[in-house]
């Protein structure tokens, strides 16, 4: 009689460690069930603590795997994975997401300025799996949206799909082309499902500088002073002239002056300069409205050529043949930025170009003289209009090197600084 009842509390022994539990129902359909789906109006209670810090495992050692609490201070469930706990388990938590977006580590990179074609352009973000999965995410260019400057857009982006395993992280580029069409500040918004970041750029100004016929400012022919121009030693944000710009931006308009018109001349260009070419009544005109309009015009007169610019601004006569020397007055402008270049000695090259005072267009200012000659002299709207009776003073032989270093190099860029000032940069 021992025995059968022995053997019966073995039996129920053994179905009491291998059954399965139902809790409020008679059919567990796991190792665990509670409650029958939909019938109860009572929740699953989890072990609550304020630090995932303070959970222990009863029978010593490290706390198992799988385990699973409430974290009373994130207000979420999270779960040990034998290493580390997770992040919480829920739909919108104040926490990190599980895959975070990150435009600040890079964000755009190259150079973006007006007027200027980019090249080798990007915007860049890191993407970080914080999951305990795996994520495969796929990517187009319209994921990233450009504002506040147009003429860019986004060609191609790299790589097109990533797989990130848990805790990887993977730089994605979008690649950019175009040319800014204004300054300001560029802005890139990216987005994918629930993730976004963004990060902005400034795009810089460049000087807008036109320039007609051979021996002016810009052409081959004056390669030595444009190579002052473009040292950024002596202009741009750090150089001697610190403007709001990043260079000058050389067009050569010989060719297309004719098919031009004032209002083409304004929207495209801040200054432009003529050279060793008689220009038509018509666009002497073009010229003398850009001026009037608020552009900033360099004139290089040479032996007799000159005449229909300075007639259209108000000088009376020709443009005749002089002499090689100018000497500069005590006009503020010619102790400018560059250096004190009062009552120096400036030489032309070649043939020259001359106008007496008394030819001069009404309210002229002239900042350089021989004789009656006046040699340089500004006039037109808020004097905007810069004279200079030969193009040869630009590549005299005192213009060397791209450092501004010869007391004739400082008067040009003193003219070139005035010329800026005026175009407001």
């Amino acid at each position: 009689m021992k025995s059968k009842y022995l053997l019966i509390s073995l039996m129920v022994l053994f179905q009491n460690i291998y059954a399965q539990v139902g809790i409020g129902t008679p059919t567990p359909r796991g190792a665990l069930d509670i409650n029958k789906p939909t019938t109860h109006n009572m929740g699953l209670v989890l072990p609550t603590n304020s630090s995932t810090g303070s959970i222990i495992n009863p029978q010593g050692g490290n706390v198992a795997e799988g385990t699973m609490i409430y974290d009373s201070t994130m207000k979420c469930v999270k779960v040990f994975n034998g290493t580390t706990w997770s992040n919480c388990l829920c739909d919108a938590c104040t926490t990190t997401p599980t895959i975070v977006a990150d435009c600040t580590a890079s964000g755009f990179q190259g150079t973006y300025t007006n007027g200027i074609s980019l090249t080798g352009a990007s915007f860049s973000l890191t993407l970080t799996n914080n999951s305990f999965s795996t994520a495969t995410i796929g990517f187009q260019t319209s994921d990233l949206v450009l504002s506040g400057v147009g003429g860019i857009t986004v060609s191609s982006v790299s790589p097109a799909t990533a797989t990130l395993n848990a805790g990887q992280s993977q730089i994605i580029t979008y690649n950019l082309s175009g040319t800014p069409a204004s300054s300001g500040t560029l802005t890139g918004t990216w987005s994918k499902l629930s993730l976004s970041c963004s990060n902005s750029k400034a795009v810089g100004k460049t000087v807008r500088f036109a320039y007609w016929s051979t021996y002016s400012i810009g052409s081959t022919e004056q390669a030595i002073f444009n190579s002052q121009l473009s040292n950024t030693a002596n202009y741009g944000s750090t150089g001697i002239y610190s403007g709001n710009f990043n260079g000058f931006a050389f067009t050569n308009i010989t060719s297309t002056l004719s098919t031009l018109t004032v209002a083409n001349l304004l929207s495209s260009y801040d200054i432009i300069c003529t050279g060793y070419s008689e220009m038509t009544t018509a666009d002497a005109a073009k010229i003398k409205g850009f001026v009037d309009g608020g552009g900033v015009a360099i004139i290089l007169f040479d032996s007799n050529i000159g005449t229909t610019l300075f007639n259209a601004f108000g000088g009376a006569g020709s443009v005749g043949s002089g002499v090689v020397t100018a000497t500069t007055n005590s006009n503020a402008i010619n102790n400018g930025i560059f250096g004190n270049t009062t009552n120096i000695t400036i030489n032309g090259q070649g043939t020259y170009g001359v106008v007496s005072t008394s030819q001069l267009p009404s309210g002229s200012t002239i900042l350089a003289t021989n004789g009656t000659s006046a040699q340089i002299f500004i006039a037109g709207n808020q004097n905007k209009a810069i004279f200079i009776w030969d193009e040869g003073i630009f590549r005299d032989t005192s213009v060397v090197g791209t450092v501004v270093d010869t007391p004739q190099e400082r008067f040009l860029h003193n003219i070139v600084a005035y010329a800026l000032s005026k175009a407001g940069f």
